[in-house]
């Protein structure tokens, strides 16, 4: 899947990955963040174009609002791209988009003076975890073992219970939030030495998933919303299976909120935005994309990461 889709082409994704993820029982929690706003800031006769970049992980979620919020709103174009979510925080920063997703807090990239004058639009909670190609004989990695592969210091599948390999990894380039999100998770704040170099560094979500296919003995990471068991493999982490429930009961720890960051929004830009909380989307669509309503969520995490009872 390319950064930025056009809207045939995305229709025709959107369908196979909603059946996808109904297979693998990616939706569940229960509960909702939603607002009432939708209905009633849509139905006013709006129009523009809204720029939004920054992180792919959620990329087909807001692509599908887009197009319903497009389809009400015929004078309205949202624009949407990738490249990450520092991408993102700095587009919206610098005026270059009226919306940046991102799957990290903006005090994690952005100076402070920079984060006063943004809004946080937090419009659902990810969850990532690693995968790897079909043919690779592991189901289970800890955590210590997922650091270890990430660092270099752990090269052949043999090492960690498979068949003897070398261990491919596939990783996201700097900038990345899921990068982020998983490197804060597994390595615990340290980081791969210098002489350490993956098979890959992918710009994109969909670019991940492609490598992973074409690459024997590989390993990536990947948000919920991308599984499918069709093309690569998901790990359990310490024994816990990567799924929505167990990220809502705080049990799977790589996860992220989606943000979609503003700054002095304009009519358009606040009225999808609105959208985006609306009971349409957060009530059904957030979940038919794989992703998590934050008001489902039994744990609660911070800008500096620490995550408590919600």
């Amino acid at each position: 899947m390319s950064d930025s889709l056009s809207r045939r082409s995305f229709l025709s994704l959107a369908g196979g990955t909603a059946v996808a993820l109904a297979g693998l029982g990616l939706v569940g929690c229960g509960g909702s963040s939603s607002s009432n706003a939708g209905s009633d800031s849509t139905a006013k006769a709006l129009s523009g174009t809204v720029n939004c970049s920054g992180a792919t992980s959620f990329q087909p979620l807001v692509e599908a609002a887009a197009k319903k919020f497009e389809d009400e709103n015929p004078d309205v174009t949202i624009a949407i791209t990738g490249g990450g979510s520092g991408q993102g925080l700095s587009d919206v920063r610098d005026g270059k988009a009226q919306i940046g997703r991102s799957d990290v807090f903006a005090e994690e990239k952005l100076d402070a003076s920079d984060v006063k004058a943004l809004t946080d639009n937090t419009v659902c909670v990810v969850g990532m975890g690693p995968i790897v190609n079909s043919n690779v004989d592991v189901d289970d990695l800890t955590t210590d073992q997922l650091k270890g592969i990430f660092t270099g210091q752990i090269t052949d599948w043999s090492e960690v219970g498979g068949t003897a390999g070398k261990i491919q990894v596939i990783e996201r380039k700097a900038g990345s939030g899921t990068r982020a999100t998983f490197e804060a998770a597994v390595l615990g704040g340290d980081s791969a030495p210098a002489d350490f170099a993956p098979v890959a560094e992918e710009d994109s979500s969909g670019t991940v998933v492609e490598k992973i296919q074409q690459t024997e003995g590989s390993i990536s990471y990947l948000a919920f919303s991308y599984f499918d068991d069709t093309k690569f493999k998901a790990l359990k982490v310490d024994g816990v299976e990567a799924n929505a429930d167990n990220v809502c009961n705080g049990t799977f720890k790589i996860w992220a909120y989606e943000h979609m960051y503003t700054k002095d929004a304009d009519e358009v830009t606040q009225a999808f935005i609105d959208y985006m909380m609306s009971d349409e989307v957060q009530g059904s669509m957030v979940e038919e994309q794989g992703f998590i309503p934050a008001g489902g969520m039994k744990v609660k995490k911070d800008a500096s990461g620490t995550i408590t009872n919600a």
